[in-house]
């Protein structure tokens, strides 16, 4: 299917069905999903509530690793694959620091007012020769609630912030982050259920990818407008389902590291997501479905380099050619009885514009479950495989297998602070070698790592 070989094709599509076949069985009443897992705290996803008075949260993780020879550790990622598993894999210290406070107006029926700051840092932890700390504003941007008479509910909001995010916390992945600057209206009632929302995002100048990672400075990063119009709320197969489309602006640009320089032409482009999710007592399992074409391809408030995508200087490229689709099916399963799990399997295929070996395949499938051991101790296994593919190029995969002794507050899969420690085993494909961990394993198929690691929100 789409120039991937046939097997590896049935397999995929094979293991998505019995995915999505495993969802708990409807004799499990439904409850409220559990709290979206990613870099930031679940309280930092969405407006706050009606909280006066000034707030404080945020995110940390940090720690220390070494590789088998002892020198620093390196992460463990395929080439072409858009994010890494996480657990013993993340070799930076990464901070995100959000101030509020919210007022009231005077009078009767007082509206609503708050006003978020986000501050990021984030440092490589295991490099023995370098240490550079990028500092990053990520979020600068005030609301309004209970403005609007027919509608008590709405937020207004402006600035810049953390918009609609969607990730998977097993991997650090934000399949979906328009986050940028702009404003907008969201939580508009339409009908008895169902919720819409509108906002214009314009490109970010953040130094910070979404996982919190600082992207190579050879990559071009550059503004777009969006509209982005969301309904969501909507019941469907026993689940709540969100609709979000998008439609974008790039005006065109170029990029000065080469003589002449590589030249981007302007391009609209249009995406839409769809996501549902099934809550269940205890967790939840959710799929999206995704599409982009043009400079709407990548699902964000920016243009980004195209996976894969080589230029030669003075390069014109034609964003109108760029498309991506992607399918996630991410299950969430907070505690049951001495176990919890998070489990993943994603398809996503690029068409990066090149010339010639232009379609870009990425197949993941992973899970971490853990077990409690004792009251705070529990041990989390992580096993996750990537295959990529590009064009009739030879593809390859990459298997990481972690076991993290763990403490924790309680059982349960998002329950934070976490203080770990593991050890890491990764191996690759031949295609692979020298490319994967290349500073401590430049000659080999297989790597490994061990060290402690602190994950916290509050």
């Amino acid at each position: 299917m789409f120039g991937v070989r046939q097997q590896h094709s049935c397999a995929v599509w094979a293991v998505l069905v019995l995915f999505a076949a495993a969802r708990p069985s409807a004799a499990q009443p439904p409850a409220p999903a559990s709290p979206p897992a990613g870099p930031s705290p679940p309280a930092a996803q969405a407006p706050p509530p009606d909280q006066v008075g000034f707030r404080f949260h945020g995110y940390l993780r940090s720690g220390f690793g070494v590789d088998a020879d002892g020198k620093g550790q390196q992460p463990f990622i395929a080439p072409l694959a858009g994010s890494k598993y996480r657990l013993g894999n993340e070799a930076e210290t990464y901070l995100e620091s959000t101030f509020d406070y919210g007022a009231l107006s005077e009078g009767e029926n007082p509206a609503y007012f708050d006003t978020r700051i986000t501050l990021a840092y984030v440092a490589p932890t295991s490099q023995s020769s370098s240490f550079a700390t990028t500092f990053s504003l990520r979020e600068a941007y005030a609301l309004a609630r209970g403005v609007w008479a027919a509608q008590p509910k709405a937020t207004f909001w402006a600035g810049a912030r953390f918009y609609d995010r969607y990730d998977v916390h097993l991997t650090d992945f934000w399949y979906r982050d328009p986050s940028g600057f702009g404003g907008g209206v969201e939580n508009i009632a339409v009908g008895s259920d169902a919720r819409l929302a509108v906002a214009w995002i314009g490109g970010s100048s953040d130094e910070l990818d979404s996982n919190g990672s600082v992207p190579p400075a050879d990559l071009f990063r550059f503004n777009k407008n969006t509209f982005d119009v969301k309904l969501s709320g909507l019941g469907v197969a026993g689940g709540q389902l969100s609709i979000a489309g998008d439609l974008s602006h790039f005006n065109g640009d170029q990029v000065n590291t080469s003589d002449p320089p590589l030249v981007l032409e302007d391009s609209w482009g249009a995406a839409v997501n769809g996501i549902i999710d099934w809550p269940f007592t205890g967790g939840r399992h959710r799929l999206a479905v995704q599409f982009g074409r043009g400079a709407a391809y990548d699902f964000r408030s920016i243009i980004t380099r195209p996976v894969g995508r080589d230029f030669a200087p003075g390069e014109v490229v034609h964003v109108d050619d760029l498309w991506q689709f992607r399918v996630v099916n991410d299950l969430l399963i907070g505690q049951r009885g001495p176990w919890a799990l998070q489990g993943l399997v994603l398809y996503q295929q690029l068409e990066n514009g090149a010339a010639t070996d232009s379609r870009v395949h990425w197949v993941s499938v992973g899970a971490r479950p853990i077990r409690r051991l004792g009251r705070f101790s529990s041990l989390a296994t992580e096993v996750g495989w990537d295959h990529t593919v590009q064009g009739d190029r030879p593809g390859g995969s990459l298997i990481k297998v972690t076991v993290a002794p763990q403490i924790t507050p309680a059982l349960n899969f998002l329950s934070r602070p976490s203080l770990r420690a593991f050890a890491t085993w990764a191996h690759w494909s031949e295609t692979f070698r020298g490319s994967v961990a290349s500073a401590t394993s430049p000659d080999r198929v297989h790597g490994f790592s061990f060290g402690v690691q602190l994950e916290t929100w509050w």
